[in-house]
């Protein structure tokens, strides 16, 4: 008997060869066409076999999964290229138009120092979850030894919008065979076509290679391109697929094609779950890589079925009786539980509505920079409709699921949800037969859970904290380190000054209460009573002892890696140099901010961190240093960036902004609402800003009278416990009316009080004098800060990057945003031109 002839061999046109040929030289090969035109084909039989000797080829296959989980493969992936640049990558989270900018730099410069050919294959499922820039970059990248193979369907952003040297652009009509080559891949494949039958081969297929593969298999079975029952007619590539593989499969290959149909891929001990068994015989095995197009990959031992066949088994699945579909469901959310993949057990099991399912996966596993959507399923929605229909029976077997669920409603201000889940949880673990150790330790989580209901209420939070420590009698589960405990605010003071005359108690309560949260989370939150400390007194002036507290303060955070603490005591240590005049300390703590959010960036520290940057550049009358964000901010873009406890600093930042340049219309404009959450959040260190600010407005405006109102709410504010600096901050606005407001005319603002606020007002001004001298003289003609000034230096004499950051003792990213700046300001991308410039 003839040994069957395969039709599914590789086949490279000439064509295509000759620009095949080209991509061996190129840094990177962008190949973009719709399904079954070979795409992954020209990676693996025709790429791959001209790898150079000594070179590592890694194949890294998007699969449709949540964004996070998508995000996170990658990075792993990348740290096979260089281990430093993919965990950084990772640290990141999933990218964002402000973390845009970082990443695009990274993987443009990132190092490579072996040959390394890296394939990114089904692309278009990562590609929409991240910014356009960042790939973009990394198809620039400027790495010599590295090879980029991007391999995808068409993606909605445009990657690549136009040919670049050291690129190659491959698209559809590179692959769309013509007649001739439809004829001579036939001929390949052992089938002898005449003109008439390749010309009736290319008008069926229209030059696409996956159809022409199945039109030559029912050719080499059946002598013919379409059953005689349907000659004149074409039923197109599903009616190949049912006739050429689906019909070719058993019931048993079937099922398992079906069952498999969720994942884009999958490995043999998957498959052997998802279809109840111990293994799969090797009969099915065997079935299926004959008659099923999959590509098995040894280095992951994953088995890829072609994207054509897979979209064909998804329709075949969606018309499966809802019990069969549902049963095939819920073992794809098992294997993924098992798998620990959180995300994807969570949308399978919501697909179903199984609520029991998904409170048995660790839901404080899933939590992150915020709550993020997956595919198919909008989070918020979600945990509102589990807190909701959920029984009570399966939230008493699954408590601590129960509570991450409603800490969940709580961050995501689903107050009414919150409240009645809460409610439910109280009763079961006080009704419910727990063990007393195990009834206890819920109880003490229930509590830490309700003192977050009390925010910004010190000593209310505090007791319950007590409370919740007395009765779990260990750390509790609910509070990961790696949370901001600012939720990205950078002034505790800011946070929990709440009350006119009670700043002296509240500080007392922050010392009493908050050792035992530090207990309860494991040092989360570290250094934060001392950095209030710190700027209770630089707010009231003394900037000794204000220095002090803020070095114990970052010392005690960095202990614990708490971020946002560390960026806190930096703002702090920045205003203590300003009013000292210290221009090479405040570039220190400029510098250590951008440091801090590179070591630990993640999104409530870099937002933090240039919001810090930004009040900083504002004290400095410089407004255009300001983060963009901020400076083109519109209605509602604040507000989606941050948590609403951050909003009012992010709202005074923008005020700031504003009055630097010339728009006090706009910011009265703005201010009431910003008012109006301060006081819902008991914010009153903002609502002393924002009414001074407010006065700043309307005295450019000329309106005397309102303004004087707007400063007398906020010395009501103020006067009760010594606060002078935010006097002192916006003296450039309000000095000439503070001046006119004695105590004669002004009875709420007392004579020792003005005379404070003028001090220090005169020395922060001359400390700002004395900085700006410093940082324009080391500007020059092209505005480089000093830090700018000397690294570019350095660069300009020889100095890698490393050695900068080593003789700087600054992190090597901080050496390359400054150098950014400074080639930027400088306007020249040559090293040999900025040491000409420079000189």
């Amino acid at each position: 008997m003839a040994r069957p002839r395969r039709t599914d061999i590789p086949y490279f046109s000439p064509r295509l060869k000759a620009r095949l040929h080209e991509a061996l030289n190129m840094r990177s090969v962008f190949i973009e066409a719709p399904s079954g035109y070979g795409k992954t084909t020209i990676a693996q039989n025709y790429l791959r076999e001209r790898l150079p000797e000594g070179a590592t080829w890694v194949r890294h296959v998007c699969v449709e999964e949540s964004p996070q989980a998508a995000w996170r493969r990658f990075c792993q992936t990348m740290q096979k290229v260089d281990a430093h640049t993919g965990r950084t990558m990772q640290s990141y989270g999933l990218p964002d138009e402000d973390s845009a900018g970082h990443l695009a730099s990274l993987l443009r410069e990132l190092p490579c120092s072996t040959p390394f050919w890296l394939v990114l294959d089904d692309f278009h499922h990562l590609a929409p979850h991240v910014p356009a820039p960042i790939w973009k970059a990394f198809l620039e990248h400027e790495a010599a030894q590295l090879r980029l193979i991007v391999v995808t369907r068409p993606v909605a952003t445009r990657i690549l919008p136009y040919e670049k040297a050291g690129i190659l652009r491959l698209n559809a009509d590179d692959l769309r065979l013509t007649e001739a080559e439809s004829r001579e891949y036939a001929t390949r494949a052992g089938i002898a076509l005449n003109e008439a039958q390749a010309q009736e081969l290319h008008r069926r297929a229209e030059g696409w290679i996956i159809a022409a593969t199945l039109y030559l298999r029912r050719w080499n079975e059946r002598g013919a391109f379409a059953p005689a029952s349907t000659q004149t007619h074409d039923s197109g590539v599903d009616g190949l697929l049912r006739d050429v593989v689906w019909d070719n499969l058993d019931e048993a290959g079937q099922e398992c094609l079906l069952r498999l149909s969720p994942f884009d891929a999958f490995s043999a001990e998957q498959a052997a779950f998802l279809l109840g068994k111990a293994r799969l015989t090797q009969k099915t095995w065997a079935a299926l890589q004959h008659n099923a197009m999959l590509r098995h990959d040894p280095a992951s031992g994953l088995y890829y079925p072609h994207s054509t066949l897979l979209d064909f088994t998804r329709r075949i699945f969606a018309e499966l009786p809802e019990e069969t579909r549902r049963d095939a469901l819920l073992a794809a959310g098992d294997w993924c539980a098992r798998s620990g993949d959180l995300e994807n057990a969570f949308v399978f099991y919501y697909r179903l509505r199984d609520y029991e399912r998904i409170l048995a996966l660790d839901l404080s596993g899933m939590k992150g920079e915020g709550l993020l959507d997956m595919p198919g399923v909008a989070y918020v929605p979600a945990i509102r409709d589990i807190a909701a229909n959920s029984t009570r029976a399966m939230k008493a077997t699954h408590p601590l699921s129960a509570i991450a669920l409603a800490l969940d409603l709580l961050s995501a201000n689903c107050h009414e949800e919150f409240g009645a889940l809460f409610a439910e949880l109280a009763d079961i673990v006080e009704t419910e037969p727990f063990a007393p150790h195990q009834r206890d330790y819920l109880r003490g989580e229930l509590r830490l859970l309700e003192s977050f209901t009390c925010y910004n209420d010190i000593a209310a939070m505090g007791v319950r904290m007590l409370e919740a420590l007395q009765l779990a009698g260990r750390q509790t589960a609910m509070v990961r380190l790696d949370d901001s405990w600012t939720f990205g605010n950078v002034s505790v003071l800011f946070m929990f000054h709440r009350e006119p005359g009670r700043l002296d108690g509240e500080l007392a309560d922050m010392q009493t209460y908050c050792p035992h949260y530090l207990a309860l989370s494991g040092g989360h939150g570290a250094g934060g009573p001392e950095l209030m400390e710190a700027e209770c007194r630089l707010h009231r002036g003394d900037a000794d002892p204000a220095e002090i507290s803020g070095y114990k303060a970052r010392h005690q955070a960095a202990l614990r890696e708490q971020a946002s603490i560390v960026i806190g005591a930096e703002f702090l240590l920045g205003r203590v140099a300003l009013l000292r005049g210290n221009a090479a300390a405040l570039a220190d703590a400029m510098d250590n901010l951008t440091g801090i959010a590179g070591q630990f960036p993640q999104r409530a520290n870099r937002m933090a961190a240039d919001m810090a940057r930004s009040f900083l550049m504002s004290l400095l009358h410089q407004p255009d240093e300001m983060a963009h964000w901020l400076r083109e901010a519109t209605p509602g873009s604040l507000a989606r960036r941050f948590f609403v406890q951050v909003l009012p600093f992010a709202e005074l930042c923008r005020a700031r902004y504003l009055l630097l340049s010339g728009k006090p219309e706009l910011l009265l404009g703005e201010n009431e609402a910003a008012l109006g959450l301060a006081s819902a959040l008991n914010y009153s260190l903002a609502l002393t800003y924002g009414h001074l600010h407010g006065a700043a407005a309307w005295f450019m405006l000329g309106k005397r009278d309102a303004a004087a109102d707007s400063l007398r709410a906020a010395l009501a504010l103020a006067v009760p416990d010594g606060l002078l600096l935010p006097f002192a901050e916006c003296w450039p606005w309000i000095g000439p009316l503070l001046k006119k407001m004695h105590p004669g005319v002004c009875p709420e603002m007392p004579p020792a009080f003005a005379a404070d606020v003028f001090s220090l007002a005169e020395r922060l001004e001359a400390g700002r004098r004395a900085v700006a001298d410093t940082l324009y003289s080391a500007r020059g003609r092209f505005g480089l800060s000093p830090r700018e000034d000397e690294v570019a230096r350095l660069m300009a004499d020889g100095l890698s990057y490393g050695e900068i950051a080593q003789h700087l003792c600054i992190s090597l990213n901080t050496v390359k945003t400054h150098l950014k700046n400074a080639y930027q300001k400088v306007g020249t991308s040559s090293r040999s031109d900025m040491k000409r410039l420079l000189s």
